[in-house]
């Protein structure tokens, strides 16, 4: 209970207390007693520390703060769509070069780079040049990693998917090798290169009208005969497409003809044509004959030498033009300051708790 009296306030809460004059305007006690030196705005900072979310364990905070760095550093949004985008493009036309021709590849390749052209060109028309660069850089980059990364991944298909003949016996040929295809792998027990009995078959491939001279293509021939056989019958034939002469004395040195005096025993498969008859029919000259279906191979220590190569050069053509189309990325962030962002912003995600960095920018005093 409250009363006034004479322009005074007095009242009892409990026994033994007197509410202060209504005149005593210094005086600042709080009803319910407590400090009277405390901040009253105190509670409310200290409510609001004990109600922050519970930070996330260290490693994901520093992958989070990773991946923004990454982010930032390789054009934000802009560079990564046109990376990706890149990345389906090549995927895209390398699988259809493997499965079908490497025409059909360059066909798809070419519907992509439409696509980004357009639009690249209407974001670029829109006045968005920081989404349309980094697109037409990728659009360029099609024609490496689809056309030339293509090419070497379809001379890999080609060999991969190869027959192959294992622990062969030169004297049961042809045996099971009847019908075999472009590059099949061919691996005998015994057998070697009789370079003696080497024929030979010149074709003009292109005539100059000019000069009205050729270029010309040499297919050269000899039997594969192991040491044992004394017959004049051929069971298989090593052979060379050449360029020069066959008794030429730098087809003689090339690697190809050299390896007719190593004692390989492997081979790849080559498909008889009728040029090849006819280097095959020059070769025996009617002193040695063959067995009919006798296969006809490039002798080569290595048979898959040439399918490493293409599979190492196609990775190493693709890897190389992603990395340097990064590189680009990395250098257009930097002109467009988004590499700038990439420090601060990753360190708060780590750290939410650490203090900003002070500005390098120098301030002017004002005059």
């Amino acid at each position: 209970r409250f009363s006034h009296c004479g322009g005074r306030r007095v009242g009892k809460i409990g026994k033994g207390f007197e509410m202060p004059n209504k005149g005593d305007d210094d005086a600042d006690v709080p009803l319910m007693g407590g400090d009277p030196n405390r901040d009253p705005e105190s509670g409310e900072e200290e409510k609001e520390e004990e109600e922050k979310p519970p930070l996330r364990p260290l490693p994901i905070r520093y992958c989070h703060a990773g991946l923004n760095a990454i982010f930032l550093l390789f054009g934000k949004e802009y560079g990564w769509f046109a990376f990706c985008y890149l990345v389906l493009a090549t995927v895209c036309s390398v699988t259809t070069s493997i499965y079908t021709t490497w025409l059909f590849g360059c066909v798809v390749m070419m519907v992509f780079f439409a696509t980004v052209f357009c639009f690249a060109g209407f974001q670029a028309v829109s006045g968005r040049y920081e989404l349309a660069r980094p697109l037409l850089g990728a659009g360029m980059a099609m024609f490496l990693t689809c056309i030339l990364g293509g090419h070497f991944f379809r001379e890999w298909s080609t060999h991969a998917g190869s027959e192959m003949f294992d622990n062969l016996d030169l004297a049961s040929m042809p045996g099971e090798t009847k019908g075999y295809g472009k590059n099949a792998v061919f691996f005998w027990k015994e057998g070697s290169v009789d370079a003696g009995m080497q024929g030979a078959y010149k074709l003009c491939k292109d005539k100059l009208p000019v000069v009205g001279t050729c270029v010309y293509d040499y297919y050269c021939v000899a039997p594969i005969k192991s040491k044992s056989d004394s017959s004049g019958v051929v069971k298989a034939w090593a052979g060379i497409l050449s360029h020069v002469s066959c008794d030429d004395r730098a087809f003689l040195t090339s690697a190809e003809r050299e390896q007719w005096g190593d004692d390989a025993r492997a081979g790849l498969g080559i498909v008889r044509t009728h040029h090849w008859n006819l280097a095959i029919a020059a070769a025996m000259n009617n002193t040695a004959t063959e067995v009919s279906g006798a296969p006809l191979v490039e002798w080569t220590g290595d048979p898959t030498k040439q399918e490493r190569e293409a599979w190492t050069t196609a990775w190493s053509v693709e890897f190389g033009i992603f990395g340097g189309y990064l590189l680009l990325l990395l250098v257009y962030s930097m002109m467009m300051g988004y590499a700038g962002e990439a420090y601060p912003t990753s360190r708060k995600i780590a750290d939410p708790d650490a203090k900003d960095l002070p500005s390098r920018r120098k301030l002017t005093p004002k005059s």
